[in-house]
């Protein structure tokens, strides 16, 4: 232990008291949320992967491994352009291999013959020469073999940097620390203690131990999570609100469906009826409208805006991003407007004229309903009479910008739409806090959507496509599931500005736009707006556009390394096209490797019914794949995974229940840090302590 380390916390020390971390690296750190020694040992692994002393046949089939080798013969390195290749022979078991890196030159002179390293990668089974992700040297004496943790990390910072500190960490305050689950639990559960399980997180000494160490750190934030989740409820059922006349609200509600263009599904009436009923009730509304793609779910909540603007009451509408709230608002005026519904728009780019305006009528109770981003929550928006709050794709908001939105009103009502559907098994254990409408079928008219799979090498065929749907006067999307050209795993992965660039030349004549998350969000919305205007004939983009955005003269959807992306992902990306009266085609673009890449994209050939695929994509997650993987829309944790781990929250959401109604919870010290948990009005509730 470093005597630089305060005695009296060495756990809370900064950062900077680690030998070999000083004010640049502490700065690089703190782009992955560690500030303090506690903070590296949370930092948990993404994954682990087996080193292995020799390429078995599975590796060399395009699979991800780690393997330990020896440099065994002199290495070359080859210029294109601005871009290198080094080439380093490798013996790895009883194989010579060409081990490649790109883009380092200097390895020239640390990879002399006889170093051995571990190296992660990919066996290239048409260049037959090991495409390196990762490597690290090792000392002489070390041994690879074993589980190789693979932490998250950011740029200059290494895997062996890393990976140093965290070692100096958990000396430092791992043993030390503080173990929140009390004894019984840990006894009558037989989990492993917290020291020993933050130690077997990072180095564990064989499979089993990594087994029990994650079973133990996965109750312990899941157990968190549901005791904050039931407890809020317990506290919910003590508010309450004006109650209102729910005949005179369902007829204000009918009203406005009579007056729509189309008429509601089954699905929809359902939800709106679930709807009426509890915003008319004297507990507050919360409630989830989950429904696929294109089923309807804004005009649920336009028809109860609608029914409670007749009798005086004002609703708020937040979308995730600009482009979304100015749709939003257009349908609103569309529909709403002509039934006498006041609207007023809040972005965050807003002239301040125009948003002083819109916010006096708001005060004023000249505006019924207020539809906008984030913007929302701001401290000078202050409402008249609020009832409702509507938020749309849910899961894009935190939960303390939901909260401060509810707090608009006395007690407010709260509708969340979620174009993610979800099993329902998992929706009971993890929204355990909030009733659920679900929506199956679709309003007709919808286009259905063909959806091809189309190899790597047959780009240009999506080429032609592309150059026929644009002119024939439509418009098209194309993913990629990066920003940058993927030079570090050897361009296998195509990423968005490179692509952006090639399409402008194969669709010349045609304005191609791009959007990223890395962009200004000025220039990104300036690009979806030409797009969404249909000034651009084609969007490049990374999955930012998964949600929300609606083209209906997009007619195309093309996923490139479409095997990269989960089930969910896919589904909402397919949901962008067929909103109009042409016939849409989603052409996914890959090469699947794996087992389970190809049955996730010959699900996506199969089915276009979400919660078809919602379930498939639970069956196909398996633990070791979804290990620091997430899935969109769900709680997010350190570690455990809600999908992969549901028989761990379930189990975890019945203690919580036990807890919460044994008086012994709320007395005894032992329970002292669960109790913290269970009282936790933001998101620390879930993080491990």
């Amino acid at each position: 232990m470093s005597a630089a380390l305060p005695d009296s916390d060495q756990c809370a020390a900064p950062v900077t008291h680690i030998p070999g971390v000083g004010p640049g690296t502490a700065l690089r750190l703190a782009r992955l949320g560690i500030h303090t020694v506690r903070d590296l040992v949370r930092h948990f692994p993404l994954r682990y992967e087996e080193t292995a002393d020799a390429l078995s046949r599975e590796q060399q089939d395009g699979h991800s491994t780690a393997v330990q080798g020896t440099v065994c013969g002199p290495v070359s390195v080859r210029f294109s352009g601005r871009r290198c290749t080094v080439s380093v022979p490798l013996r790895i078991g009883t194989a010579n291999v060409k081990a490649l890196f790109f883009n380092q030159p200097y390895l020239r002179h640390q990879l002399l013959p006889d170093v051995s390293l571990r190296v992660r990668g990919k066996w290239n089974r048409v260049s037959g020469a090991f495409v390196v992700s990762a490597h690290e040297i090792l000392r002489p004496g070390v041994a690879a073999a074993g589980l190789e943790p693979v932490y998250p990390l950011t740029d200059g910072l290494s895997s062996q940097a890393l990976r140093r500190y965290i070692a100096f960490a958990l000396r430092a305050c791992g043993p030390g620390v503080h173990d929140g689950l009390p004894a019984e639990l840990r006894t009558r559960f037989r989990l492993t203690g917290k020291a020993a399980a933050l130690l077997a997180m990072h180095e564990p000494a064989d499979p089993e131990a990594l087994r029990q160490a994650r079973r133990r750190i996965i109750f312990e934030e899941f157990l968190a999570f549901q005791l904050r989740l039931q407890n809020f409820r317990r506290r919910r059922g003590g508010w309450s609100q004006t109650a209102l006349d729910g005949h005179v609200l369902a007829q204000g509600a009918q009203e406005f469906v009579e007056r729509l263009p189309f008429a509601l599904t089954p699905g929809q009436e359902a939800a709106l009826a679930e709807s009426l009923r509890d915003v008319a009730g004297a507990e507050p509304m919360h409630r989830m409208i989950q429904g696929d793609v294109g089923s309807g779910k804004t005009a649920v909540a336009f028809a109860l805006c609608a029914a409670l603007a007749r009798i005086g009451w004002q609703s708020a509408l937040m979308a995730p991003t600009g482009i979304l709230a100015t749709q939003h608002h257009q349908e609103a005026v569309r529909l709403l407007a002509p039934y006498g519904v006041r609207i007023g728009a809040l972005t965050g780019d807003q002239p301040q004229q125009e948003r002083d305006r819109v916010l006096q009528a708001l005060r004023t109770g000249d505006i019924d309903l207020l539809i906008g981003t984030h913007a929302l929550v701001s401290a000078d928006v202050v409402f008249h009479r609020l009832r409702l709050v509507v938020v749309d794709e849910q899961h894009r908001f935190g939960v303390s910008t939901r909260r401060l939105l509810r707090g608009k009103g006395e007690w407010s009502d709260v509708l969340q739409l979620s174009a993610t559907p979800i099993p329902r098994s998992l929706a009971l254990t993890i929204y355990g806090d909030v009733e659920m409408s679900t929506m199956r079928d679709l309003p007709p008219g919808r286009t259905p959507v063909r959806t091809i799979l189309v190899r790597k090498s047959e780009a240009g065929r999506v080429v032609r496509m592309l150059r026929r749907e644009l002119a024939k006067g439509r418009q098209a999307f194309i993913v990629a599931p990066r920003i940058g050209d993927g030079e570090d795993d050897g361009g296998e992965m195509t990423g968005a500005v490179a692509l952006h660039a090639q399409m402008q030349e194969e669709l010349a004549g045609w304005q191609v736009a791009l959007v990223h998350g890395a962009m200004a969000s000025a220039e990104r919305d300036a690009a979806m707006a030409d797009f969404v205007a249909g000034r651009a004939g084609a969007l490049v983009a990374t999955s930012i556009v998964e949600v929300g955005v609606s083209v209906p003269n997009a007619s195309v959807m093309v996923v490139h390394d479409a095997h990269r992306f989960g089930l969910a992902t896919l589904h909402q990306l397919r949901g962008r096209v067929g909103r109009g009266a042409h016939a849409s085609l989603c052409v996914l673009v890959g090469d699947p490797a794996t087992r389970a890449a190809r049955q996730r994209l010959q699900a996506m050939l199969e089915t276009s019914d979400g919660f078809v695929l919602a379930e498939q994509d639970l069956l196909l997650r398996g633990p070791g794949e979804v290990m620091g993987s997430r899935q969109s829309g769900l709680p997010q944790f350190r570690v455990g995974d809600a999908v992969a781990d549901l028989r761990v929250m379930t189990v975890a959401r019945d203690i919580a229940a036990e807890l919460l109604t044994n008086p012994d919870f709320w007395l005894l010290p032992a329970y002292e840090e669960l109790r913290r948990a269970a009282l936790a009005e933001d998101d620390d509730a879930f993080a491990d302590s």
